[in-house]
């Protein structure tokens, strides 16, 4: 991002709309924090600006007679972890506990604590449709789609 162009719209703006609302907008702490990520990027420094990951990823697989939903949970053990359907938002939520929780960590990538997602499937499906297969990390939630062929009508 170019911070000099940045700067310049925001001159712009203030110019036009009038420097209050444009100096309440920026007030705002998630604005400061941006800027401050924005500005520390383009001046190269040299600590890491990480911007937030969702947890856990998710991947969609469609086929014509098939959806596989594979969700990452790397550290996750089966019991801390709950799969729910409603209409077709399927959603996983669990908790991931640290691997030594008596040291302190200095430093981590990964996600620890409580989550939640919600995934939109592609068809609407109930429960009884849905299986689930813990493997190496990884849930596989899969169904088989129904192909309803409908009614040919005869046209005249």
């Amino acid at each position: 991002m170019d911070m000099e162009k940045l700067k310049q719209w925001m001159d712009i703006a203030k110019n036009m709309h009038g420097g209050d609302f444009w100096n309440n907008i920026f007030d705002q702490e998630f604005a400061k924090q941006f800027m401050n990520e924005q500005q520390g990027k383009a001046g190269g420094e040299s600590g890491r600006v990480e911007k937030p990951r969702t947890f856990p990823s998710i991947e969609i697989l469609e086929g014509e007679k098939e959806v596989v939903v594979v969700i990452e949970l790397p550290g996750v053990a089966k019991e801390n972890m709950e799969l729910g359907l409603n209409g077709n938002i399927l959603t996983i939520k669990g908790k991931v506990n640290p691997l030594q929780p008596q040291l302190t960590i200095t430093y981590s990538e990964r996600f620890n604590g409580e989550f939640q997602r919600q995934v939109t499937l592609p068809d609407t499906v109930t429960p009884n449709q849905l299986s689930a297969k813990f493997w190496n990390g990884l849930l596989f939630v899969s169904y088989q789609r129904t192909i309803e062929k409908g009614e040919t009508i005869p046209i005249e």
